[in-house]
């Protein structure tokens, strides 16, 4: 078994950990960048400021397959529980529509502090409100807007979760102007 994953068939998860859980985020698969739109597959790196990624699988199905060859593609579904450990990059194929709860864990095996999102753009802290792209991107709100069309499939995001998408941005240029026609607009109902 490759050393950055761990797969724990439901059978073998503890009670304790499925306790611990309880509390942790929730992820649903079905609001996550795919590509194509709604295939169910995504490339993913762990690389966050994490040791391990640990999740207990709810609801759902998927087959994880390594990018480094390590092993083969890895079936996971509901009652599994998951480690991916930082340096893990893979292919999801989602099946079956997956949810699943999920903590980060640091290297002394305690929940981390949650990740700062910083714009991969302009460097801003984008925490509170950013967008996921297919390529792993963060984008901060200001760099969506200049740029709405390029981040078209981006994934909303609150607080480093998904969330409902707030009113759709129009691009910087067509803001600009839509003010100058409506300028012109006034302009000429003075006239007449």
């Amino acid at each position: 078994m490759n050393k950055l994953i761990t797969h724990i068939h439901a059978k073998d998860v503890s009670s304790e950990f499925k306790s611990m859980t309880e509390d942790w985020p929730l992820w649903e698969s079905t609001t996550h960048p795919q590509e194509p739109p709604n295939s169910g597959k995504f490339d993913f790196d762990y690389n966050g400021d994490y040791a391990t990624e640990r999740v207990l699988i709810l609801s759902g199905k998927a087959t994880v397959t390594p990018k480094d060859g390590s092993c083969g593609p890895i079936t996971i579904s509901a009652g599994d529980s998951v480690y991916f450990h930082k340096g893990f990059s893979c292919s999801w194929d989602v099946t079956e529509p997956m949810t699943k709860r999920y903590n980060y864990f640091n290297s002394s095996g305690t929940v981390s502090e949650p990740a700062r999102i910083s714009c991969d753009v302009c460097g801003t802290e984008c925490f509170t409100q950013s967008w996921l792209t297919l390529e792993g991107e963060d984008i901060c709100p200001d760099c969506f807007k200049k740029d709405s069309e390029k981040y078209a499939g981006a994934e909303y995001q609150e607080l480093g979760e998904a969330s409902t998408k707030p009113e759709v941005f129009e691009p910087a240029v067509q803001k600009k102007r839509s003010a100058e026609d409506d300028t012109e607009q006034h302009k000429r109902q003075k006239l007449t």
